[in-house]
């Protein structure tokens, strides 16, 4: 993402302006103008199926994955349109990131879905198999799912 232009408002991480967003015919976004301000704990609170998992995955575009999606409106993310055609969709991804309630892994092995961040923050560094094994187990044990999981991580 390119750096903030003189002038936008830098205290807002995240701004959307009409957000509007259908599955297919189904609509689940209405006009939704948000400010979150950069630097303050914000929660989305709200019963299931009201749309706060279809805004978040909005704004890292992880909706347009589905082919079938639809959005109008905008959303800034540190003042800049996530959506103009010139940003880089990788870029977005790094920078917003998701927990979700329920993990959704990729359908690689456990070994592979630890990996996978390490491999997209450090493109063109090549690491062995002994420097991988060291990642995978400290990023387990920092998460306390290495006694859990070690026996099947391939």
């Amino acid at each position: 993402m390119t750096e903030i232009a003189p002038g936008q408002d830098r205290s807002m991480a995240i701004s959307t302006r009409k957000l509007n967003l259908w599955y297919g015919t189904f609509q689940a976004l209405f006009d939704i103008d948000l400010d979150i301000r950069q630097g303050i704990i914000t929660s989305m609170i709200g019963p299931s199926g009201c749309g706060k998992s279809t805004f978040l995955r909005s704004v890292n575009r992880i909706n347009e994955r589905l082919g079938y999606v639809r959005i109008t409106g905008t959303i800034d993310v540190m003042g800049e349109n996530i959506y103009d055609p010139g940003v880089e969709l990788v870029q977005v991804r790094k920078q917003i990131g998701m927990v979700f309630q329920r993990p959704n892994p990729l359908p690689i092995s456990i070994r592979e879905n630890v990996l996978f961040g390490h491999r997209i923050h450090n493109a063109g560094k090549k690491t062995g198999r002994e420097e991988n094994d060291e990642i995978v187990e400290d990023a387990l044990r920092t998460v306390l799912l290495w006694d859990k999981v070690k026996d099947r991580l391939d």
